[in-house]
């Protein structure tokens, strides 16, 4: 079976998404023909993260130029209801892929079994939406995130209205639907009827052990024998590392013991103003670093080498988010704390034996933070690794590509082809 995959982030670009896609198609064995967008100057990974493999036939790049830059791009977002919000700012990049993809499928017509979208970005799903009408594909549509309910979305009403309206255009065509979270598919899939709901499924995001270094340093080798505290990954909108910060500078004061040879660091990019927040400055340089983002390879050795990996989310009642980088953290076998709401990744963290505490509660972030030093030191005095080996197996590439094949076998089973529809 040979399978058309529509991702604007693809391998080589070092993007999470284009990560865990590239490791899905990598690994679940099909053959392959595959639609990305080519930036310029965009970072590329390194290492084997960074290829399709052998079973990729053909990569159909489609180049993106964004219509504004800048200053420019930025005002234009918060003063342009439409741009770059229906649903993202790919749609161009969408309508002109839609083109020279067609025009491979009439040169190689039955050649191609299945169709698999990913979102983000969502202008993936419309691609494919373009597509099925069109030549009537069998069609799987997985989110990474929801849509048009996703609390990171700034929308103004007329883009929302939009979304609402373009999503439910691709869940009502596509034959398979495919979600990271069931916390994320109940949320999408609660304004549809239960036909289209049938037709919806969990495929979790995976890790790679063979991907993890063999020769990196284990925690109670570190020079200062400090116990490291580390998150990697970006701050961006409500999602901030403030709830950490205001915990330590309360730790610092009633706890300051339990902070001592303790090393916090956070390796990511976050917004300008919160380097100038005043809380900062109240944290000493030894306890509390920033970093740039590393290579990915890099960030899967720093996971080895910390003695407790951190998880930090936004305040919400009920958050349907499982971060690929939570999955990774699986992979490196290393204690995690999470200060995260109640959902998805909370759910996850407690079954691994993990500790969480919401961020909008001060108190049990610092209870969570001091049972959490504790549980880094047991672990590095017991030397084994870490966390529940049933739920990790869950996570697991292998695993996930099965599956993955397994819905993708679904799809063409169950899908509504008739080639009727294929438009002049």
């Amino acid at each position: 079976m040979r399978l058309l995959a529509i991702s604007c982030m693809l391998p080589p670009i070092l993007y999470p998404q284009a990560i865990q896609i590239g490791r899905l198609l990598r690994n679940c064995q099909m053959e392959l023909v595959t639609v990305s967008a080519e930036f310029q100057n965009g970072n590329e990974m390194q290492g084997p993260e960074n290829s399709l493999g052998t079973s990729c036939l053909e990569q159909i790049k489609i180049a993106h130029t964004p219509l504004l830059r800048g200053l420019s791009h930025r005002l234009a977002l918060r003063l342009l209801p439409w741009y770059g919000r229906s649903p993202d700012e790919f749609v161009a990049w969408s309508h002109n892929a839609a083109a020279k993809v067609g025009q491979w499928l009439d040169d190689h017509p039955d050649a191609i079994q299945v169709m698999a979208t990913f979102g983000e970005p969502m202008s993936d799903h419309l691609l494919g939406l373009t597509l099925k009408r069109r030549y009537g594909l069998p069609w799987l549509a997985h989110f990474s995130d929801p849509w048009s309910d996703n609390p990171f979305r700034r929308g103004q009403p007329l883009s929302q209205w939009k979304n609402r309206s373009l999503e439910q255009q691709v869940i009502k065509a596509a034959d398979c639907l495919v979600f990271t979270s069931e916390e994320t598919r109940q949320l999408v899939m609660r304004k549809y009827a239960p036909e289209w709901t049938s037709k919806s499924f969990v495929l979790a995001h995976s890790f790679d052990a063979t991907a993890f270094p063999t020769n990196c340093s284990a925690p109670s080798t570190n020079d200062d024998d400090a116990i490291v505290l580390r998150y990697l990954g970006n701050f961006y909108g409500p999602r901030t590392p403030f709830p950490l910060i205001a915990s330590l500078v309360r730790l610092l004061a009633s706890h300051p013991r339990a902070l001592e040879k303790v090393r916090v660091e956070l390796i990511g990019t976050m917004s300008s103003w919160m380097y100038w927040h005043p809380l900062l400055r109240r944290l000493p340089k030894h306890l509390f670093t920033i970093q740039r983002t590393v290579p990915y390879a890099s960030s899967l050795k720093l996971m080895m080498e910390a003695d407790l990996l951190l998880v930090i989310d936004a305040p919400t009642e009920l958050s349907v988010f499982l971060p690929s980088k939570l999955v990774d953290y699986i992979g490196s076998r290393r204690p995690i704390l999470g200060i995260v709401p109640p959902g998805a990744s909370q759910k996850l963290i407690a079954q691994l034996g993990g500790i969480t505490a919401a961020p909008d509660r001060p108190e049990a972030i610092d209870a969570a933070l001091l049972a959490g030093l504790e549980m880094a030191r047991q672990s590095r005095l017991a030397n084994e690794p870490w966390g529940a080996p049933a739920v990790r197996k869950q996570y697991e590439i292998e695993r996930i590509a099965s599956l993955f094949r397994e819905r993708l076998a679904w799809t063409v089973e169950h899908s509504c082809q008739d080639k009727s529809i294929r438009q002049p």
